[in-house]
């Protein structure tokens, strides 16, 4: 996949807010906006078939009768906490 380039403006006040919250996560003012953006653009992508074909798989064990759930209590009960 290629990566294009692109130029933004920003106010002054906002690429100070974006600066602190870079240095909080430990990375590079550019690698904090390129994460982010990547990270909402993935938001507004459509799940892969995979993930498509188990939520399906679910759902259909799920009205089948056939979907085994357990309750948070229960996990943590189990594991101890």
């Amino acid at each position: 996949m290629g990566k294009t380039k692109k130029l933004i403006e920003l106010e002054n006040k906002t690429i100070e807010i974006l600066e602190k919250q870079a240095k909080l996560q430990k990375r590079s003012l550019k690698n904090y906006l390129e994460f982010m953006i990547e990270d909402t653009a993935l938001n507004f992508s459509e799940p892969s078939e995979e993930y498509k074909a188990m939520m399906d798989d679910m759902i259909e064990r799920d009205e089948n009768g056939r979907l085994i759930t357990h309750s948070l209590k229960d996990i943590l009960k189990q594991y101890g906490r």
